[in-house]
């Protein structure tokens, strides 16, 4: 940053300099004036020197100050004292002037685009840990319009920072200098004009800004649209809604066009404001030269400089400033919205205290468990009490909406308790860092996700520093390891987005294999073979019984091979355990079990 300021000001000061040679240039050409007009006082240097040593520190700074100013008047007058010196003069300036400009584009643009990459990588670190909840209840295109779209339109602003905040005022500050030295009196009346260009400006700035967020806005809800088609594209072809998503997608770009024609409309008029004064300006400046020109108040010379030095610096620089406000008041739209982000804290984060859990001994305990979303009055679980012990197989069945895959998503703190805490150890969980926790859970889900990368990288998500062995040992226990070994490139095999080229039952033993190479203590099973055909089952089941061995284990399950053998069967019914016991015992009663049994199994049975 430094060395862009630097750069700027040598740049402008190099590019000032050179304006202020139109006026020898002007003088010489229609004049034929060799004189500088700068008669400078005589000096007696040694009555001066003789006297120096009396001289109060006033009169020495005053000295000092005269003797430098009088080495670059005559270095000055030597520069300009004809057109071969003049043109030698900018030649020596040229490759300042060469440097200077390069240096300035470089360090500008690093900066820049060093801060949008630092934005972007700071919003993607703040959100990622936050809790499940923050993501349920916000738009994922949202989330991605923000990251790319407002970061966009804030880079654009980064660009204006530079272009116009920092180096058009050292042009401004440059210009009026120039126009100062060449005539005080020209530059003061052109000066009482300039509040004219601003007033507008920042009158339509806030309406800039006021658009600019509402058409940010719009253009999150088409990005969240068009996610969401292309996602869902198989369904949208399945059910030939493809006329339908056209037309929502047609309507949203509309009221996104319309909102950013209002955009459009405010910078409109903002900057016809300054094209409409820049050209008064000229014309004014115009008028008042062929005034003092035939007046003889200045020479050309002196006149065409500060033409120059007022038309090409002050009256550009300011009307740059005007557009740049506008294009800044936009930026600060897209800025807001990714600084919002920054405002929300993550819910679920590490006590002060929190411990690091090293390994399991005893197991897990749910205590007079309550929870709702938002911490709402409908609470999903009510009162549970619970205990897993270590190594323990525990089902949890009961009617969909009855709190199942809740329950378990409080032990890897996917959410919190209301009420109540669960503890592993008999340590509340949230006084465990969360870090360690999750890397003693693996979880395997009904709805598997696959990144759109190799079939091996999909594996390793599991434990990033596993050896070739490891995962190939995992996709053997996980049943997958010779469907991969007979693909034409093998675990170097790309499966699609989401695992698209991959069938359900496949998709499930990749994720199988991932959490055993992970080799947690705990597993987390959510319906994992609910969706499956009969073969498929078959195979992740013996997948998941490898899986599984010697793993302190929860399974949410509708079908009766994955529960049938488990240590312990809880049955759930409106947020509550109602029932407890083996398949043999729950079956013997008359109860909440046998019901849900009898609805879901039957046919399996048969």
């Amino acid at each position: 940053m430094a060395l862009t300021i630097i750069s700027m000001v040598i740049y402008t000061s190099t590019s000032g300099i050179q304006i202020s040679l139109i006026k020898p240039i002007v003088d010489k050409l229609l004049l034929g004036n060799t004189n500088t007009g700068l008669s400078l006082p005589k000096i007696d240097i040694d009555q001066e020197g003789q006297s120096h040593k009396n001289a109060s520190p006033v009169k020495q700074f005053k000295k000092q100050a005269f003797s430098k100013f009088t080495f670059i008047e005559k270095t000055r007058r030597r520069a300009t004292s004809s057109f071969t010196s003049i043109g030698i003069t900018m030649v020596i300036f040229a490759p300042i002037l060469f440097l200077s400009f390069y240096f300035q584009q470089y360090y500008r643009n690093y900066v820049m685009w060093a801060i949008v990459v630092d934005i972007r990588n700071k919003v993607c670190d703040h959100i990622l840990p936050q809790p499940l909840s923050f993501f349920e209840n916000r738009k994922s295109g949202d989330l991605l319009s923000r990251l790319t779209n407002d970061i966009a339109v804030t880079q654009s602003g980064l660009t204006v920072l530079f272009d116009d905040v920092l180096l058009q005022p050292l042009k401004l500050i440059c210009g009026l200098a120039l126009a100062f030295y060449f005539s005080w009196k020209l530059s003061l009346l052109v000066l009482i004009a300039f509040p004219v260009i601003f007033i507008p400006v920042l009158i339509m700035g806030k309406k800039i800004k006021k658009h600019g967020k509402g058409s940010l806005r719009h253009l999150s809800d088409l990005t969240d649209a068009l996610r969401e088609m292309f996602v869902g594209i198989r369904i949208v072809k399945a059910f030939k809604m493809e006329a339908e998503e056209s037309r929502e997608i047609h309507e949203i770009s509309d009221r996104f066009f319309t909102k950013r024609m209002k955009l459009v409309k405010a910078k409109a008029v903002n900057t016809s404001t300054s094209e409409f004064v820049y050209t008064l300006g000229l014309a004014l400046l115009i008028i008042l030269g062929g005034y003092v020109i035939m007046s003889r108040k200045v020479t050309p010379g002196e006149l065409g400089g500060f033409i120059t030095a007022m038309g090409f610096m002050v009256i550009t620089t300011v009307k740059k400033l005007a557009k740049g406000y506008a294009s800044l008041q936009e930026s600060l739209a897209g800025v807001n919205r990714v600084f919002e982000l920054f405002t929300i804290e993550p819910t679920i984060k590490d006590h002060p205290e929190a411990v690091t859990l090293q390994n399991i001994h005893e197991g897990i305990s749910f205590n007079n468990v309550s929870f709702s979303y938002d911490n709402s009055n409908e609470f999903i679980l009510r009162d549970i009490n619970l205990t897993i012990n270590k190594g323990e197989v525990v089902a949890i069945v009961g009617k969909s909406g009855a709190g199942k895959s809740t329950l378990i998503n409080l032990i890897p703190r996917f959410y919190d308790p209301v009420k109540g805490s669960v503890e592993i150890d008999g340590i509340d969980i949230r006084k465990i860092k969360h870090e360690s926790l999750l890397a003693h859970i693996a979880i395997v889900s009904q709805q598997t996700f696959l990144f759109n990368r190799s079939l091996r990288e999909n594996i390793l998500y599991g434990r990033k520093d596993a050896s070739p062995e490891e995962i190939y040992a995992a996709a053997k226990s996980a049943n997958i390891h010779e469907f991969i070994i007979n693909l034409p490139k093998g675990y170097d095999t790309v499966v699609g987005e989401l695992g698209v080229k991959l069938s359900g039952g496949q998709r499930q033993r990749i994720a199988i294999a991932r959490a055993i190479l992970k080799n947690a203590s705990i597993l987390l099973l959510d319906e994992a073979t609910s969706s499956l055909d009969y073969e498929s089952e078959k195979l992740v089941q013996d997948a998941l019984n490898n899986l599984i061995a010697g793993k302190t284990t929860i399974i949410v399950a509708h079908r009766l091979s994955t529960i049938l053998h488990c240590d312990r069967i809880i049955v759930m019914k409106n947020g509550a355990i109602v029932e407890t016991g083996s398949h043999e015992s729950l079956m013997s009663e008359e109860g909440e079990y046998k019901r849900v049994y009898q609805l879901h199994f039957d046919t399996l049975q048969a």
